[in-house]
């Protein structure tokens, strides 16, 4: 199976790392959310999808152009799907956690979802590149900009509206 870069998906995936991008350079709060929010969306489909259909995860294996991780993919990972997708979609929950906070856990988990997209970038069309590298672009924006004094997280901004 070859991966369609013009299909749907991919240009949906293209499309709203783009708009997250926008909101990390003139909303850094909104991207905040955003991340936030697709990376616990990412943690709870991918692990529901680990443990209703695995197999559909081995179809990563013919769309990276990397032999290193067809290799991983059709060795390792193909004897423990299951547990390593279960694994990887707890600590994209974490991320998503971890980002809707304030400093320190907001820094930790933009600096994990950086190095996590930059993994998951060889999958080629798989992670629906370049999407991966708009949102490295986005979430070290949001890094960036969260460190100036001005700039507002999402913890104290949703507090504000709570009353």
């Amino acid at each position: 199976m070859h991966a369609n870069i013009f299909s749907a998906t991919y240009f949906i995936a293209n499309g709203t790392s783009l708009v997250i991008l926008a909101f990390a350079i003139f909303r850094p709060v909104v991207a905040q959310l955003l991340l936030s929010l697709l990376f616990i969306g990412a943690g709870v489909f991918n692990g529901a999808m680990a443990i209703i259909h695995p197999e559909l995860f081995m179809a990563y294996g013919a769309m990276t152009p990397f032999a290193t991780y067809e290799q991983f993919i059709y060795g390792a990972f193909s004897h423990n799907v299951t547990a390593i997708v279960v694994a990887i979609s707890l600590c994209q929950l974490a991320m998503g956690a971890f980002i809707s906070y304030k400093k320190p856990l907001l820094q930790i988990g933009l600096g994990a979802a950086i190095l996590f997209l930059l993994a998951i970038t060889p999958l080629g069309a798989g992670s629906a590149f370049p999407s991966t590298l708009i949102l490295v672009a986005a979430a070290t924006t949001v890094l960036y900009k969260q460190r100036s004094p001005e700039a507002h997280d999402l913890y104290d901004t949703l507090h504000h509206f709570r009353g």
